[in-house]
């Protein structure tokens, strides 16, 4: 009589050891590993994997773009390095414009936005694992366009972006609660901004910068009244300009002279990065940071004299960034690439957005 087939993950293995072997595994195997069987499938798909990962310092990052065409159509594209092409992610399903983007594990959650000018409160999450899936979440609490987010200790959060006069200017969602709920946080309605131009989380706290001052939110100290809110340090909103980004604790943005800057809030002080003056352009239209798992990248689109292509090019800097003190914050360029986006000309970066699993 034939043995009966084995319902572990690896035969002759406890699931115990498979699941610590699987989770080693690099992230580009895993589709291949989906094939092997039903069971491995499921693990791949779980969070305990993620988890797992994470633990074990398996984590791997993906850099991902989001376009919007001259025709509006939203396109998600992941940017890798070493090859000068990208790979596709599926569109979503609701193009919306002005909608504010967060990172928790695989997914990537789309806030509100404007459909046919018309702001909307509905949440699209993108599943990164295998290529990709889009599906809804629960909708938010009012519609919001052009608000701040951010992922902070299990919890996402939505500020701004709606009138200041809305009942829940701010408010919060577990994702990965059983029955995923939007919780409204109070907040001084002297603090309320309509229209938020950025967001960071530095030191536990979340930074959200409006046209005229921003605001500071810490969780932490969130007891119901509304004593968890203030303003975001003078000089930090004086010298944050449009898009930033947080690594190894350092704020980094680009000043009106078109410079890398740093903020290190011990010191209360912006700083020039220092020694990547003379190689790098000077971003005077600004440019997209990202921390790519402790890396500063920076990526610029290519001026019309400078491709003669009719597609969208751009070149992307990995920048290791290291804070000497009272000798300032000094920069060393690890590559410098060209990349073909295979998006038209005249098209612009909405999002860029690192996710880590």
């Amino acid at each position: 009589m034939a043995d009966a087939p084995s319902t572990r993950l690896i035969p002759d293995l406890p699931d115990e050891i498979s699941v610590q072997i699987i989770a080693r595994i690099p992230r580009s195997y895993h589709l291949s590993l989906c094939h092997v069987s039903r069971s491995w499938r499921s693990l791949i798909l779980t969070r305990l994997l993620v988890t797992l990962r994470s633990s074990l310092r398996c984590m791997e990052p993906m850099l991902c773009l989001n376009i919007r065409t001259r025709t509006n159509q939203s396109m998600w594209l992941v940017l890798n390095q070493g090859r000068c092409y990208t790979d596709s992610l599926p569109s979503s399903p609701l193009p919306t414009v002005g909608s504010a983007c967060v990172t928790a594990g695989p997914y990537i959650f789309v806030l509100g936005g404007s459909l046919s000018g018309v702001p909307s409160d509905v949440v699209q999450i993108l599943d990164l694992r295998i290529g990709g899936q889009w599906f809804l979440g629960p909708r938010m609490s009012t519609a919001r366009e052009y608000a701040a987010a951010s992922f902070l200790n299990g919890c996402m959060y939505a500020i701004g972006g709606c009138l200041p006069s809305s009942e829940v200017w701010a408010e919060s969602l577990n994702p990965f609660d059983g029955n995923p709920q939007w919780v409204p946080i109070d907040s001084p309605v002297h603090r309320r901004k309509k229209k938020m131009n950025g967001c960071v989380m530095l030191s536990g706290q979340i930074l959200a910068l409006a046209v005229w001052g921003g605001v500071a939110y810490d969780p932490d100290q969130d007891t119901g009244s509304c004593s968890a809110w203030g303003p975001v340090p003078k000089k930090l909103d004086l010298g944050w300009i449009g898009k930033a980004v947080v690594v190894n604790d350092i704020v980094y943005s680009c000043d009106y002279m078109g410079r890398i800057v740093g903020y290190d809030a011990g010191m209360d002080k912006w700083r020039t990065v220092l020694g990547i003056d003379k190689n790098l352009p000077k971003f005077h239209n600004g440019a997209t940071l990202a921390n790519l798992h402790g890396v500063l990248c920076v990526i610029w689109k290519q001026r019309s004299n400078e491709n003669k292509s009719k597609e969208m090019m751009v070149d992307w800097v990995g920048i290791r960034a290291t804070d000497f003190g009272s000798e300032g914050l000094h920069g060393s360029i690890l590559w410098w690439e060209t990349v073909a986006l295979g998006v038209p000309c005249g098209s612009a970066i909405a999002h860029c957005i690192v996710a880590e699993f």
